[in-house]
């Protein structure tokens, strides 16, 4: 097993229990490794993560912290790309978890960077959103 991939299994395995670095990891999660579309009018948060135990956790997370349930889709290697992608969506109401993440603001436009709650958290919200930064998909 590479480097990488021993150290995002490592972080997937390290358990959070305060609700603001969950909520820290969850917004860099999402930030970093998808983002925001609009399918069929309706706002779909969407993340891509190289590992299932990461696509788990961020489902788990967006579920307890959130109170939204989401979609894993497994999509296969091919090309370039050589092992599986684990795409965790949003689809249902998918506006509220990404105002309450951080990603659309109070007016409904998309958010630049992180948002203020996680940057100007304390240190363990820093060190949450460092972990879910690193445990997206490699690009």
């Amino acid at each position: 097993m590479a480097m990488t991939a021993q150290v995002k299994a490592e972080l997937a395995n390290t358990q959070i229990t305060k609700t603001c670095c969950r909520k820290a990891e969850v917004a860099s999660m999402l930030r970093f490794a998808g983002g925001l579309h609009i399918v069929s009018g309706r706002i779909v948060v969407e993340a891509e993560l190289d590992t299932g135990a990461g696509a788990r956790r961020l489902r788990k997370d967006i579920a307890e912290v959130y109170g939204h349930q989401s979609d894993v889709v497994v999509v296969q290697g091919n090309g370039l790309r050589k092992g599986s992608r684990y795409i965790v969506r949003v689809i249902k109401d998918g506006e509220a978890p990404a105002r309450q993440t951080g990603l659309l603001d109070a007016r409904g436009r998309p958010v630049r960077g992180l948002p203020p709650a996680v940057v100007s958290g304390g240190g363990c919200d820093a060190v949450a959103a460092w972990r879910g930064a690193f445990r997206r998909t490699a690009r």
